[in-house]
């Protein structure tokens, strides 16, 4: 294991951390910022890179989760709250919200294809087969 990776950060990697949350998460941006003389199109490709590596994907997701307040119950719960209201759109909200808690670092494992089974439900017993599908997976 490279030390870099076993030590965590790179300083490079927390100032680019620093400045992709600071400026609204562009990462182009927060790359240019530490590399000044970067050209537009390498600080696209290179902030691209620099959000895939691991310890830059960990520390973005510890401060989500710390700074954010972004924890599974406050997934689940939110995630029961809209498919109240989704209607038909059952679907696109699990699927957003499985994509927030990847993004929180909170891997939402997917036990069963729950979704056809939920849009076909009723309205009234969508919730329960939602709590527990998630149950099944806490």
């Amino acid at each position: 294991m490279r030390q870099s990776a076993r030590l965590g950060l790179r300083v490079n990697d927390l100032l680019f951390v620093n400045e992709y949350l600071r400026n609204g998460r562009n990462a182009t941006q927060a790359y240019r910022v530490v590399h000044p003389k970067a050209s537009w199109a390498c600080a696209n490709v290179q902030g691209c890179r620099r959000l895939a590596t691991p310890s830059v994907k960990n520390e973005l997701a510890r401060r989500l989760q710390v700074d954010g307040g972004i924890t599974r119950d406050f997934l689940n719960g939110h995630l029961l709250r809209a498919l109240d209201l989704a209607g038909d759109d059952a679907l696109k909200i699990t699927t957003v919200c499985r994509e927030l808690g990847d993004l929180a670092g909170l891997k939402v494992q997917k036990v069963a294809d729950v979704s056809d089974a939920v849009n076909a439900a009723p309205p009234d017993q969508r919730r329960a087969l939602v709590a527990a599908a998630l149950d099944a997976v806490n």
